[in-house]
């Protein structure tokens, strides 16, 4: 995992305002992985993550879906997607009330390209 300013990294900062507009924060969480598991799609205890892949090249978005909790009818383990060459996942949401630290999860070939400065 590694922690970045915003105002350091425009690309990033890009990658997550197409994932959600409205963000404001100015760090971020970088992980390099080829997969990412969603969990957390449901509200519990005042938090909830939402999870969009967006493509580096255009920025054009597409959400994950948000699952119930197993005991009212959703998975009984979080679904894990892989992560495509030039997508990111943006994990954004809600922690305990307040507008989540966004995370941003990289394919490895992708991550020296996303975070040049």
């Amino acid at each position: 995992m590694q922690t970045v300013t915003l105002k350091q990294h425009p690309e990033i900062l890009r990658v997550i305002r197409a994932a959600d507009p409205t963000y404001r924060k100015t760090k971020a969480f970088i992980y390099t992985r080829e997969s990412v598991t969603l969990h957390g799609t449901y509200w519990d205890g005042g938090s909830r993550s939402t999870y969009t892949a967006v493509e580096l090249a255009t920025g054009r978005n597409k959400g994950a879906p948000q699952y119930a909790p197993p005991q009212f009818g959703g998975p009984r383990q979080a679904p894990e997607v892989q992560i495509p060459p030039d997508v990111v996942i943006v994990e954004t949401g809600t922690f305990c009330g307040k507008p989540a630290t966004a995370t941003v999860y990289v394919n490895p070939a992708n991550m020296a390209r996303l975070l040049t400065v």
